[in-house]
């Protein structure tokens, strides 16, 4: 998970004009409501349909470069993609007096792009950090029995919106909205073992709420998903150990550090945006940059 911006990607012009479609749905909706309120949990949800067109998806695919805004995996080249609303607009799960968020349904500002596995509630299977790569593969094989996923959940820390008139900046949500607080400072990797497996990471005030609601709600470490990244943790772990060897083989040549040196800077590639896993390769690449920090120090150089 990563850090997005939202500031260099234009709101879709059928959701900002917006378009007949979606004027009218929103025009149906605010009727809908209106005439059930206040909502009991009897009521069904309005069926909203004009929030995904062409211009959202193309949009969508800009602002995290065709990756899942929470796992990270690549989900346009195979068809797993979701425009997802990040505030629920259908319900929330565990309140029935709440109607959901749905005078956000075609906010371009609630809306990220996401895999089927994050965005639903599926039947799916979570490594723990003592697991080993070859039992997680036998999982696959397994029958998942839990349901893990986003699906309507929606946990927040203040007080909850109901309605447009309501400020949404007072809920302080859990679930962490990557265009709005940078993952990496709720988040970290284990890298300790062949898994990774992303942490809520540990602060002067304890472990990270928001990274441990946004882990478990979104199922970061289920069982395919770890097996994914692994494909790109290897490359840098294959970087890592040549790095190391040829540190620990220098003999003092200006030359061969300027090279070593390149050779790290060369990593950054995979922590680019559009990159598959690039928070997870950031992560690692400045665990090499500590331990090259550290190598410097012992050996008396001057900063790089």
């Amino acid at each position: 998970m990563r850090k997005l911006d939202r500031t260099k990607v234009s709101a879709p012009p059928s959701l900002s004009t917006p378009s007949v479609r979606v004027g009218n749905e929103k025009a149906a909706a605010v009727l809908y409501y209106g005439a059930r309120n206040p909502w009991q949990s009897s009521h069904k949800s309005y069926a909203f349909n004009e929030y995904r067109d062409v211009d959202v998806k193309g949009a969508l695919w800009k602002l995290a470069g065709g990756n899942c805004a929470y796992c990270e995996n690549k989900i346009y080249g195979n068809g797993s993609r979701e425009v997802e609303h990040y505030r629920p607009k259908g319900g929330i799960d565990g309140l029935s007096s709440h109607p959901g968020y749905w005078w956000l349904a075609h906010e371009w500002e609630n809306l990220l792009p996401t895999c089927r596995d994050c965005n639903k509630s599926l039947k799916q299977h979570i490594v723990t950090p003592i697991m080993t790569r070859a039992e997680v593969e036998d999982l696959l094989s397994v029958k998942a029995k839990t349901l893990y996923g986003k699906g309507t959940q929606f946990a927040i820390r203040g007080t909850r919106a109901v309605g447009n008139s309501c400020v949404l900046t007072a809920e302080d949500p859990l679930l962490i909205d990557p265009c709005m607080k940078d993952p990496a400072l709720e988040l970290s990797w284990d890298f300790s073992n062949e898994l990774s497996l992303l942490k809520a990471r540990a602060g002067m005030h304890g472990i990270s709420p928001y990274g441990d609601y946004t882990i478990n709600t979104c199922a970061l470490n289920r069982a395919g998903l770890v097996l994914d990244r692994i494909s790109v943790l290897n490359v840098l772990r294959r970087h890592r150990i040549s790095i190391t060897d040829r540190l620990n083989a220098w003999t003092g040549s200006a030359t061969e550090l300027q090279s070593i040196l390149k050779s790290v800077d060369e990593l950054e590639v995979h922590a680019e945006a559009g990159q598959p896993f690039s928070g997870m390769a950031s992560a690692f690449i400045d665990d090499i940059e500590n331990e090259l920090e550290q190598w410097r120090i012992a050996k008396g150089l001057p900063p790089f």
